[in-house]
């Protein structure tokens, strides 16, 4: 049974698409194409790839232990770097282009002045990644053919779109971050990022002005990406929505990896019935003949790097 994807954006919380992956490997589909943003972007890339859930996974775990937002010299003003993510994704991916990877893979971005969407689909594979993670303020900006770039989630968190003009007729199985588990109750601001050292010193460090600053960001980022994602999906209709409850989890906090793509497996595990319904041949066939998209013609919404 072949699908595509649309992996969403969430910070930390994107690990749970590695158990969405996992499940999806376990119960036979095939992955005809990914489309990610944000956190989407990065592990759909990594996985488009070739890599297995387990080495992603494996890398995540060192991600986790070995954090490194260091600014590096050429990088945009942010507030932090990403020269711990930018090693590991070097490692991984090095020069490799988008035809070179194994599953067709497009990464949403904004251009920050014009405002556009821009579809990444061409050039090197790690420079859609680094532009597609860059939340505005909190990482750099990436210039790619003369326009700066920024996460793609500030204007589509979950790239349905792009999903379904990659592959018209197949089903869109989209991968949404912000569901919440029914016993969370949010009772204050949650840090965005750990803070490494005694309790004491921890706590203190989070009353200053500029962490405080920083939590209300980050946090009206999310408010304001879960309730864009949400009309997303009223507005382009996947077939299938999948929800782990990891909503709860902040942008960079320290995350247990298991557990989260745990959630990813226990989310796709819930709508295998209406994956399999929307992936029978008889759907695809309906598709096909009702076709919104042409491949390899863009809507005019999307902007261009050309």
């Amino acid at each position: 049974m072949e699908i595509t994807l649309a992996l969403g954006g969430g910070g930390v919380r994107g690990v749970a698409h590695i158990g969405v992956l996992r499940a999806l490997e376990n119960h036979g589909f095939q992955i005809k194409a990914i489309a990610g943003t944000s956190a989407g972007g990065l592990v759909g890339a990594v996985y488009a790839a070739g890599f297995s859930t387990e080495k992603i996974e494996k890398t995540v775990n060192e991600m986790n232990a070995n954090r490194s937002f260091w600014h590096q010299s050429n990088d945009q003003p942010s507030l932090l770097g990403l020269s711990g993510i930018t090693k590991i994704l070097s490692e991984l991916l090095a020069d490799r282009t988008f035809d070179e990877l194994k599953i067709p893979f497009a990464a949403t971005a904004v251009s920050l002045y014009s405002g556009e969407e821009i579809i990444l689909t061409k050039g090197k594979v790690i420079d859609a990644v680094l532009a597609t993670i860059a939340v505005p303020g909190v990482f750099p900006s990436q210039e790619i053919g003369g326009r700066i770039l920024i996460d793609g989630g500030v204007l589509d968190p979950v790239p349905v779109q792009v999903a379904r003009w990659m592959c018209p007729d197949l089903p869109v199985i989209a991968v949404m971050l912000h569901k919440t588990p029914e016993d969370w109750v949010p009772d204050e601001l949650p840090l965005p990022i750990s803070i490494p050292g005694p309790s004491s010193i921890v706590e203190r460090l989070t009353k200053l002005r500029p962490v405080e600053a920083l939590k209300i960001f980050t946090r009206s980022i999310e408010v304001s990406s879960k309730h864009l994602s949400e009309l997303s999906m009223q507005v382009h209709k996947p077939e299938v929505i999948i929800t782990p409850r990891v909503g709860h989890i902040g942008l960079l906090q320290n995350i247990d990896a298991e557990e989260m793509i745990r959630e990813g497996m226990i989310a796709t595990e819930e709508v295998l019935t209406q994956i399999e319904s929307e992936a029978n041949w008889m759907k695809k066939l309906q598709r096909r003949v009702k076709g919104k998209f042409i491949p390899g013609e863009k809507p005019e919404i999307w902007g261009d790097l050309d």
